[in-house]
């Protein structure tokens, strides 16, 4: 991980920190050590858990360089060497490590391959970062025990771009996340804004292309020739598109129509969800998604694009539109004027996250490693054994 914290919290890093509440809430016979590189930690050591910063050094200060961390702008210390140093058994990566060639047995969670998937965006194609994630990514897969992703379609991504054999790769449903327990909403953030309960609809997401706001600008402006009054309220940090899309928005003189709202904490997040209309989420990458997750645990029905992972992750919990075509994802909001749709769907959402929650995700992650330690009793942590 990076820092350790929560006021930036959303994506991958809502999964890794929800993850992590998760395992310290459990009571475990197992021993924890979390590595983390960066300066800020939320959490503090238990028995039976403890967080140890991998910090940033200027000048090297360990007498060799495992691969790539030497072409590194900040060096850091090495990971192999401290997991070595610990007597660690096995270790388990809560997203992609990219730095260096792990010799401890490790399993590694992989939601997505996108940059493989749709390499035309400009945040996936520069060439300088493309060959050297790739470089680093075969290896890191290449190398893992257990590779962990969430459904068919993702696996199927990484065996065939990656090479993977069949039995490597695991599939497991993301989990709800546990920040949306207990929650207590900030409505601030909808008198600010002027927004009623179901006067707009919601898109969470940073400002990627790949993201396709595009198409919700594109909807909005379908929406106001059919005087459909829904605004649309976008939220999320800019990654270099939001320029584009408020010229746009100007362009088409949706100003009044379209809300641009910068990252939001999780309670004013809780309330956007909670008086949404419904999430309309059109990215053109999968195969899973957190907010669909989040929307369906405050009854938001959610309309999603129409990727074999999402119609796999949410089954029949979500309307799937053409992410592509701004006409149908209006037709599909407009389907949520039958009532006994919007609560069927809302329904749905309740059984798939009663059944996605983070103990059971948690629960069949320390069953591998229990059954994989099997196979790592086979050889020694303090021997020096000769490969030649």
């Amino acid at each position: 991980m990076g820092d350790i914290k929560k006021p930036e919290s959303q994506g991958d890093l809502t999964f890794e920190l929800s993850f992590v509440e998760e395992l310290l809430s459990q009571n475990t016979s197992h021993n924890f050590v979390f590595y983390y590189f960066g300066k800020k930690n939320i959490f503090k050591n238990q028995e039976n858990a403890k967080f140890v910063c991998l910090k940033y050094f200027k000048k090297p200060e360990i007498s060799f360089y495992p691969l790539c961390i030497k072409n590194y702008k900040k060096p850091i210390y090495s990971l192999n060497y401290r997991l070595k140093k610990d007597n660690i058994n096995i270790m388990f990566f809560l997203k992609p490590y990219l730095y260096e060639h792990i010799e401890t047995p490790y399993f590694a969670i992989i939601r997505d391959v996108a940059h493989r998937i749709l390499p035309h965006f400009p945040e996936f194609n520069s060439n300088r970062i493309f060959e050297k994630k790739e470089k680093r990514l075969n290896l890191f897969l290449a190398s893992a025990s257990h590779i962990i992703t969430c459904n068919d379609v993702a696996k199927n991504d990484i065996k065939t771009l990656y090479n993977v054999i069949d039995e490597k790769i695991i599939t497991m449903n993301l989990p709800c996340p546990g920040w949306v327990k207990n929650i207590n909403e900030d409505l601030s953030v909808l008198k600010s804004n002027g927004l009623t309960k179901n006067s707009y609809i919601f898109y969470p997401a940073q400002f990627w292309s790949h993201k396709n706001h595009i198409r919700l600008v594109l909807a909005a402006q379908v929406m106001k020739e059919q005087n459909i009054n829904l605004k649309v309220v976008f939220s999320g940090f800019d990654k270099g598109n939001k320029n584009y899309l408020v010229n746009t928005v100007k362009n088409l003189n949706l100003n009044n129509d379209i809300i641009f709202l910068d990252y939001v904490n999780q309670k004013k997040l809780a309330a956007l969800y909670k008086n949404a209309y419904a999430l309309v989420y059109p990215c053109l990458a999968g195969p899973d998604s957190i907010s669909a997750l989040e929307a369906m645990y405050f009854n938001c029905p959610v309309l999603i694009s129409d990727h074999l992972g999402y119609n796999q992750q949410l089954k029949k919990a979500a309307l799937y539109f053409n992410p592509l075509d701004e006409s149908d994802i209006v037709e599909k909001i407009k389907k949520l004027n039958d009532m006994q749709i919007k609560d069927e769907l809302i329904s749905c959402g309740q059984l798939l996250i009663n059944h996605l929650q983070s103990k059971n995700y948690l629960e069949k992650c320390i069953n591998l490693i229990d059954n994989f330690y099997l196979i790592r009793q086979c050889w020694s942590l303090k021997e020096s054994y000769n490969n030649k």
